[in-house]
């Protein structure tokens, strides 16, 4: 009978225990803010019995694990620094975790909790940039580009007056960043003759031209790989970006299932591909960041019709213009080009707000004279040519 009584006190304890235990409430997260220029705060509604912060890499992201712990509103967004480009939240029933995608590699440190406050803080080190050293302040871009000079004039009755100017600086060199297409393990079109990479033509053109510009002395030239690599799109659209482009080149081969067809063409960003054949040939290109585990193909509506709509007005009629340059160009250095030249398709490459930018695509490796023509060290220097004094009839009208 006392062994009863003693497994029957003990059983009532546990299930007590139990019951308390799973009817505490969690910890709510109030708030999740990162204030001055390099900390986090975390506000909670009690004390934090169980938390991580850290960071990982490969792509960068800074993560917050929380025991035991829900949101107080299940719709919160935090505020976003210029350092994270976006965010997602898992609310299980007893954790959370909250992960901030970054923009660049990160530290944490100093990670302390305030029972008094229950507020959890920390430090992030290693940021590189401010906002106002971002691309993205045009503004500031802007003001940039004027220098103030002061001028002292003496009056005739001894008297001083102080004249204020604002001038232009001296004009910079032109930046161009030359993008040849695919790479690595995504080798683009391959000839149906001589059995061509896409990846190969692009990068020895890209060269070519290259070349050429740095050998007028009036361009500061850079190529997004000089090597047989994989880059995403959006990274070589970063990397442009980064060297403060003026103008974006991007080179690329053809190919359709008529041999027959062969030609230049050029395109610039529309929202609507401007006829069926170039909107395939805009999914094709921008299809491949999937080969590198990233699709495109989903959010890029959103944000083509953001910067179309709010940023790239102005860069749409530079890069329209620059388009028309290369086609007289062209024309007249005898280079065969399709009909209607110029084309307009939604492709990855080509969304930057702040710079012109232009796809070409050089002919058709499905065309067996054109697949020789792209292969040819004559023909690589005619077009790099052609595209040169494109260039410079471009910036001679538009000065930067």
């Amino acid at each position: 009978m006392s062994l009863f009584v003693a497994l029957l006190a003990c059983f009532l304890s546990t299930t007590i225990f139990a019951k308390t235990a799973t009817s505490s409430k969690p910890t709510l997260v109030k708030s999740v803010k990162f204030t001055g220029i390099n900390k986090i705060e975390i506000a909670l509604t009690n004390k934090a019995t169980n938390f991580k912060i850290f960071t990982l890499s490969n792509p960068e992201r800074l993560v917050i694990d929380l025991g035991n712990t829900n949101l107080e509103k299940a719709d919160y967004k935090p505020a976003l620094p210029f350092f994270v480009k976006s965010f997602r939240i898992k609310d299980d029933e007893n954790s959370l975790r909250i992960v901030f995608d970054l923009t660049q590699k990160l530290s944490l440190k100093n990670i302390n909790f305030d029972p008094k406050k229950n507020l959890i803080t920390g430090e992030i080190d290693g940021i590189k940039n401010t906002p106002s050293q971002t691309n993205n302040d045009f503004i500031s871009n802007k003001v940039a580009e004027f220098e103030v000079e002061t001028k002292k004039v003496i009056n005739p009755d001894g008297s001083a007056k102080y004249i204020v100017k604002k001038t232009y600086k001296n004009p910079r060199i032109p930046v161009i960043v030359i993008d040849a297409g695919h790479g690595g393990k995504d080798p683009g079109t391959i000839g149906n003759f001589a059995r061509s990479k896409e990846k190969n033509i692009t990068l020895s053109h890209a060269k070519e031209l290259g070349k050429q510009l740095v050998n007028t002395g009036r361009y500061k030239v850079y190529l997004t790989r000089d090597d047989d690599v994989f880059i995403p799109l959006f990274l070589r659209v970063e990397k442009a970006r980064k060297k403060k482009a003026d103008l974006f080149i991007s080179l690329h081969a053809n190919a359709i299932i008529d041999h027959e067809i062969s030609g230049f063409s050029i395109y610039t960003l529309s929202e609507k591909a401007s006829d069926k054949r170039a909107e395939l040939l805009a999914q094709k290109e921008n299809q491949a960041d999937i080969i590198n585990g990233v699709d495109f193909s989903g959010a890029s509506r959103d944000v083509m019709k953001t910067l179309i709509d709010l940023s790239q007005r102005q860069s749409k009629n530079s890069s329209s213009n620059f388009a028309n340059n290369v086609i007289k160009s062209v024309k007249t250095s005898e280079i065969e080009i399709l009909q209607n030249t110029h084309r307009f398709a939604g492709f990855v490459v080509l969304t930057a707000p702040d710079m012109v930018s232009t796809l070409i695509e050089l002919g058709y490796l499905s065309n067996k004279e054109e697949e020789k023509l792209l292969n040819s060290i004559y023909y690589k220097r005619k077009i790099a040519a052609s595209l040169v004094g494109a260039i410079d009839e471009y910036f001679a009208k538009n000065k930067i």
